[in-house]
C-alpha cells in the first residue's frame, strides 16, 4: 500500500511539474521578448516615439479636396502608428502604445492596451492585403508577444476584427466621409497608399 501511495504521489508530482512547465515556458518567453522589445522600442515606428506636431489634417484635406477623379494619399509608418494610437475602438480600454512594422503586403501592428486599469500583454496583429485591387484589409495572425495563438482560440476574434475593419471601410466609403470611395489600399514596405475616386 505504501509503495502504491509513493507511486501515485510520484505520478502526481510529475503531472504537476509538467503543468507548471507548460504554463511557465510561454510566460518566461513572453517576458524575455518584452524585455528585448523595450530595448528596441526607441528605434521602431511607435506612437510613444512621435512628437506631438505630426498632423495628418493637411494630408487628408488635400486628398478630399483634390479635383482629380482618382487621387492617392500616402501614410508612412509613423503616421499609421499615430492614426491607430488615436483610435478609440476598445470598449473600456485605452491604447497605451502602438508600434508598426511595415513589410510588403503584411504589416505587423503591436498594440499595448490598458483595460480598465489593468495593463494587458503586447498583442501583435499581422494585417494583410491580397494582391487584387480592393480596399479590403484583414488580420491573418494574432500573437501574444512573439507567440502565435492557435487558430481554434483566435478564429472568432479574427472574424470580429476583420468584420470591424470591413464595416469601417464600408462606412467611410458609403457615407462619403472623405468625399471619395476608397477603391484600393496598398501595403508597401515603407508606406500605405490609399486610392480614392469620386
Amino acid at each position: 500500500r505504501v509503495k502504491r501511495m509513493k507511486k501515485v504521489f510520484s505520478v502526481l508530482l510529475i503531472i504537476i511539474f509538467l503543468i507548471l512547465g507548460v504554463i511557465a515556458v510561454p510566460v518566461i518567453s513572453y517576458f524575455i521578448w518584452q524585455n528585448n522589445l523595450q530595448k528596441e522600442i526607441s528605434q521602431l515606428h511607435c506612437k510613444s516615439n512621435l512628437s506631438a506636431d505630426i498632423s495628418l489634417d493637411e494630408k487628408f484635406k488635400d486628398f478630399v479636396l483634390s479635383e482629380e477623379d482618382v487621387t492617392f494619399v500616402e501614410l508612412n509608418p509613423d503616421e499609421v502608428a499615430l492614426l491607430l494610437g488615436n483610435t478609440n475602438i476598445i470598449n473600456g480600454g485605452t491604447i497605451e502604445n502602438v508600434c508598426v512594422m511595415p513589410h510588403e503586403d503584411v504589416w505587423n501592428v503591436l498594440v499595448k492596451v490598458n483595460l480598465q486599469g489593468i495593463p494587458l500583454p503586447w498583442i501583435r496583429l499581422d494585417v494583410a492585403k491580397d494582391s487584387i485591387e480592393s480596399a479590403q484589409l484583414y488580420v491573418s495572425n494574432i500573437y501574444v508577444g512573439n507567440q502565435l495563438l492557435p487558430e481554434q482560440i483566435v478564429s472568432n476574434i479574427k472574424t470580429q476584427i476583420n468584420k470591424g475593419i470591413s464595416d469601417a471601410l464600408i462606412l467611410v466609403s458609403e457615407n462619403n466621409f472623405l468625399g471619395r470611395t476608397i477603391t484600393n489600399i496598398e501595403l508597401l514596405g515603407d508606406k500605405i497608399v490609399v486610392k480614392g475616386s469620386i
